[in-house]
């Protein structure tokens, strides 16, 4: 009996979220390529066998015990923790599964469940692909997500959960720096609906003023929560350095604005256009909130392309609220009316059917993504060029490219430190032109190699810095594949 009751119920409709989130998984689950992955897996390493938490630099030899605010320390924790146990493949599924989880309580924010809202979800989803990957971001997209659903929900009447701010307060502040998000969501909820009650707008969803104290309330106790963090209260001004370093602004590719030329980019652009035109096909204005989100986080996406995945989150449910106003206003609306679905014997049984096919494909595409890691890190990064160096026996100062200091410090720390790495806020912009007056060869270039003593250099190959050293007589080249090469400083060079 009970198994028959589980039979049937694979409705179209549970069919249809199921497959939306294998979808969102499948998306999710792809080779490990950040270049910043391997310093954080590093840290977490560190911190474990040391038992202690750096606060200051101990991967670079250019910038020796300055200060560094180890913001994601929770999060290199679980990165090492997963690696140990499950290794890249683990670290891949773990982290399909935050992104899946996020999109799955944007889901239950969205009206139009489950059709309209799949599709919007799923769009939303390859919207913000862009941006994922094995890296603490994705915790801040989760607890974004979270935030948002659980303020949905009191908007809604069920007011408990939001006491439960300030515990995911804690967590977020010891993941990842963008925790200033958790406090932004709840300020657009309370001013928007201070404007709603002034304009005395809807009312079957409408805050009341009481609802807008205790919400106020809670977001005071949420603003003092970051401050518990092995870095104190440093950690409320880490975020504004980073946001206003010209350096990190200019030369470091996720803080573009998005480049609609490109096509990573054309699913953002299409989302946009589609959420103007269901203004004027419902025509129905948003809501003070919602307006508040699409404005401010609509400027932050289009100044910055790291910020895309928040607009989505914010105005995803905004979307649905659009196209079903319009879809209800429409007189042919009625003829169309989706019925009540009847669940006859072979309808579940197709049911099941296109769930076994789809968990066929899911897994062996997903199987196919962690079989080619490795290959795809090979492609990313300098991996048999490290081989030699390791294999070399100069231990002579190496001057790197920033987005292979990360892998370095994996393969070659404490034995090695490295140059520059991605942690451009321990650098800082100073520093990061001196990389770059070498990079590019500009007029005083060798000056930050003498001042450093390098004697090594790892670049890519048929850069213009490369070609130069090719030419020198006090550099040889020791090593060159069609990734990169090592030139070596000639003694007295």
């Amino acid at each position: 009996m009970r198994f028959s009751r589980v039979f049937s119920s694979l409705s179209t409709g549970r069919l249809m979220t199921f497959i939306l989130l294998l979808c969102v998984f499948i998306m999710a689950a792809r080779p490990i390529t950040d270049p910043d992955f391997w310093w954080h897996l590093r840290t977490g390493q560190h911190i474990l066998e040391t038992k202690s938490i750096p606060h200051e630099d101990i991967f670079s030899y250019t910038q020796p015990g300055r200060p560094w605010i180890t913001h994601e320390w929770f999060a290199e924790i679980l990165l090492y923790a997963i690696y140990v146990l499950s290794g890249h493949g683990g670290l891949i599924l773990v982290f399909a599964g935050i992104i899946t989880a996020t999109f799955a309580l944007l889901y239950l924010q969205c009206g139009g469940r489950p059709y309209l809202a799949s599709f919007v979800v799923v769009w939303a989803a390859i919207t913000s692909a862009v941006t994922w990957g094995v890296r603490p971001q994705m915790f801040s997209l989760l607890l974004s997500s979270a935030f948002l659903y659980i303020l949905h929900l009191y908007r809604r009447g069920k007011r408990w959960h939001i006491w439960l701010l300030p515990p995911l307060m804690v967590l977020w502040a010891n993941l990842h720096g963008s925790f200033y998000l958790g406090l932004v969501f709840p300020s657009v909820y309370i001013v928007g609906a201070a404007i709603e009650n002034v304009l005395a707008g809807s009312k079957d969803t409408r805050l009341t003023w009481r609802d807008l104290r205790g919400l106020l309330l809670v977001t005071l106790i949420t603003a003092i929560a970051p401050i518990l963090n092995p870095n104190g209260v440093q950690i409320l001004i880490y975020p504004f350095g980073t946001l206003g370093s010209p350096a990190m602004q200019r030369y470091i590719m996720e803080w573009f604005s998005p480049d609609f030329h490109l096509a990573q980019f054309q699913p953002f652009a299409i989302y946009i256009l589609v959420l103007l035109a269901s203004f004027g096909v419902s025509r129905r204005a948003p809501n003070p909130i919602q307006f508040l989100f699409m404005l401010g986080f609509g400027y932050a996406s289009l100044r910055s392309a790291r910020h895309m995945p928040f607009f989505v989150l914010t105005t995803a449910p905004l979307l649905t609220d659009q196209i079903l106003h319009a879809w209800q206003g429409w007189k042919w609306t009625e003829r169309y009316r989706t019925r009540p679905e009847r669940r006859g014997r072979w309808t579940v049984v197709v049911n099941w059917l296109l769930l076994g096919v789809v968990l066929l494909g899911g897994a062996a595409q997903v199987s196919s993504t962690l079989a080619g890691n490795a290959a795809a890190q090979r492609e990313t990064f300098p991996v048999a060029a490290v081989d030699f160096l390791e294999s070399s026996q100069t231990r002579d100062r190496a001057y790197n490219l920033y987005h292979w200091g990360g892998y370095l410090i994996w393969r070659l720390y404490p034995e090695r430190r490295v140059f520059i790495d991605g942690r451009a806020d321990v650098y800082g912009d100073q520093f990061i032109e001196e990389y770059l007056e070498v990079y590019q060869l500009r007029p005083t270039w060798q000056e930050p190699l003498d001042t450093y003593g390098v004697g090594v250099a790892i670049i890519d190959t048929g850069s213009s810095l490369a070609t130069m050293l090719s030419e020198r007589a006090d550099w040889y080249r020791a090593y060159a594949d069609e990734q990169a090469v090592v030139f070596f400083r000639q003694e007295g060079g």
